[in-house]
């Protein structure tokens, strides 16, 4: 996959649960020495999936019982190391969302976390931006779930959330959902999000940690820049193309005028990170029209009509390409 340049840092997560992640490495094409050091970077749909292969086989709910320590014995701590350390050690819960928003990139490429202030609430909003990533209830809920234990224990419990939203269909058995937000859930929505009363801004953090804070932020900042630099270019390509795909107006010209860069530039900084334009245009067709196919209420043409394809009959020779199936039996299949 040409957008691999997206990365996460595995920090303690895949140690700590190094059983339970091992055997299914191979299969989503990770080595199985990711397991053995806390400062792995792994490309970041490679983990998606291992969260995706791996709750398949042993639990449903694998990112959310991470989260609530149920799947280890092994000391409770933060998965996501200097960043989480210091997110911690902010001096308000306003602080702290504000470095999440700034430094999550610092943890993992393509993750995005934004907060609103409406009307005497708080709308914490989390997700993945990379447009080829369409299977990711795990990440999610892991996500969603870090965030409300971690929102608890720096306010002291002093809040609850009032919502909670998630992007994923809602699974068969949502018991230890309910069991852990405890306030009403929604499924299928446009984006991940958690609603608090707007009176947790200003909650001074019980872990707050003035020094600490100042010692890990000046490397957090280096760190952010680097990151940046590799990708940012990449993510602003990928969502202009996966913006333009309905209107079919997805060319090396028409990308490169949006972004404000001649062809020839916009050409020369895709070699520079080993990307090909039709290549990367054809992956985000091909992950988006694997993830509409398992909406069984769109239909074909619809779907062709999403992806740019003008007829019916071309988005199915394409997708015969992709997988060696026509659309209808692949939904058959799948099914």
């Amino acid at each position: 996959m040409s957008q691999g340049n997206y990365t996460v840092f595995s920090e303690t997560l895949l140690q700590r649960h190094s059983e339970i992640f091992r055997p299914y490495l191979e299969s989503v094409g990770l080595s199985r020495d990711v397991v053995d050091r806390a400062d792995s970077e792994v490309p970041l749909r490679s983990y998606v999936q291992l969260l995706e292969t791996t709750a398949e086989h042993v639990d449903p709910c694998l990112g959310m019982r991470i989260v609530l320590g149920q799947l280890s014995a092994s000391p409770t701590g933060s998965y996501f190391g200097a960043f989480g350390h210091a997110a911690r050690s902010t001096v308000d819960v306003r602080a702290m969302l504000n470095f999440i928003s700034r430094y999550l990139v610092v943890h993992a490429h393509a993750n995005e976390l934004t907060w609103y202030l409406h009307g005497g609430r708080v709308e914490i909003h989390y997700q993945l931006t990379d447009p080829s990533i369409t299977r990711c209830r795990q990440d999610s809920e892991f996500a969603m779930a870090g965030l409300y234990v971690s929102l608890c224990q720096v306010t002291g419990h002093k809040f609850a959330p009032l919502r909670v939203d998630f992007s994923h269909p809602q699974p068969a058995d949502i018991s230890l959902h309910q069991q852990t937000f405890r306030c009403p859930l929604r499924f299928n929505q446009a984006i991940n999000a958690m609603i608090w009363p707007a009176a947790i801004l200003e909650e001074p953090l019980v872990t707050a940690d003035e020094r600490l804070f100042q010692a890990l932020q000046p490397f957090l900042e280096d760190q952010r820049k680097r990151r940046l630099a590799d990708t940012d270019l990449t993510a602003r390509i990928s969502q202009s193309i996966a913006g333009n795909l309905r209107a079919g107006d997805v060319g090396l010209d028409a990308i490169a005028k949006e972004l404000g860069f001649s062809p020839r530039t916009l050409q020369r900084r895709l070699q520079e990170q080993a990307l090909e334009f039709n290549t990367l245009v054809e992956e985000i067709r091909i992950a988006k029209a694997l993830a509409y196919m398992e909406d069984s209420s769109r239909s074909i043409n619809d779907i062709a009509s999403v992806l740019g394809y003008s007829e019916a009959s071309s988005f199915t020779r394409a997708f015969r390409r992709w997988t060696g199936l026509s659309p209808r039996a692949f939904r058959q299949q799948t099914r």
